[in-house]
């Protein structure tokens, strides 16, 4: 037989209590998407009474928030005790390419080993999605186009562990494809982009872990000399000066 506990006399957490936890978490969900999608610019200065008056709440879960993001490297607090979102570089790219090739050629593999029925449909559904995406704007739908790809090939991997720091590290490279990626492609870049896009999926699709592993390699590479490309000098090198 069911045993019902009746809710009358059952103790209830003050809303004071309640209220700072839901708070928290909502700042932080808001404002995590305002820094990804620079909403919110990197060296942004983050005042809490600002905040506060955004958010319509007290400031303690504005630090609680803030503390969360500052968990994802998404704030920095200065000495002062005030913070800012982080300057944004490209000082690391090397070793942030080393985990963002290593797990991505792990979800490839992983999807390919655990590819169950109707897995492909949804594959070339998104696959699609992205390829129209590219066909007219290669911004910030493309690039929510092309996250959610390679989101399904992380969850069709099947591995909870891995995917975690998957998406995590995907989401660390949306402001740098923002700045330094999609702003630097040209025709030439964005039809060869597509077609490996579409090879990777047919890849999957087919079960072919050792094509698809260097197909997704020689993708992360060109997305790479692309950004690369940003940081070199775009007209000071041909400039033609009069002698002195």
């Amino acid at each position: 037989m069911a045993i019902i506990l009746k809710s009358e006399g059952r103790p209830k957490a003050p809303d004071t209590l309640r209220r700072p936890q839901r708070g928290a978490i909502h700042v932080y969900e808001t404002l995590r998407e305002d820094i990804l999608w620079l909403r919110i610019a990197p060296g942004t200065p983050l005042d809490e009474v600002a905040l506060a008056t955004r958010f319509d709440i007290s400031r303690t879960p504005i630090r609680e928030a803030l503390m969360l993001l500052a968990g994802d490297s998404l704030v920095m607090f200065l000495p002062n005790r005030s913070s800012i979102v982080p300057p944004l570089s490209l000082h690391n790219q090397g070793e942030y390419m080393d985990v963002y090739l290593l797990l991505s050629r792990a979800a490839v593999r992983g999807a390919i080993l655990n590819l169950q029925s109707g897995d492909e449909k949804i594959l070339q559904a998104r696959l699609a999605d992205l390829l129209a995406q590219l066909d007219t704007s290669a911004g910030e739908p493309a690039l929510r186009a092309e996250l959610a790809l390679r989101h399904l090939l992380g969850d069709l991997a099947r591995n909870s562990f891995q995917n975690q720091f998957y998406r995590q590290i995907l989401d660390m490279g949306i402001r740098t494809k923002i700045l330094h990626f999609f702003p630097n492609t040209d025709p030439a870049d964005l039809a060869e982009i597509k077609s490996r896009w579409h090879l990777l999926i047919e890849s999957v699709a087919q079960r072919d872990a050792l094509r698809a592993d260097g197909i997704i390699t020689r993708m992360l590479l060109a997305e790479n000399e692309i950004i690369m490309r940003s940081l070199l000098p775009k007209f000071g090198h041909h400039l033609a000066l009069p002698p002195i």
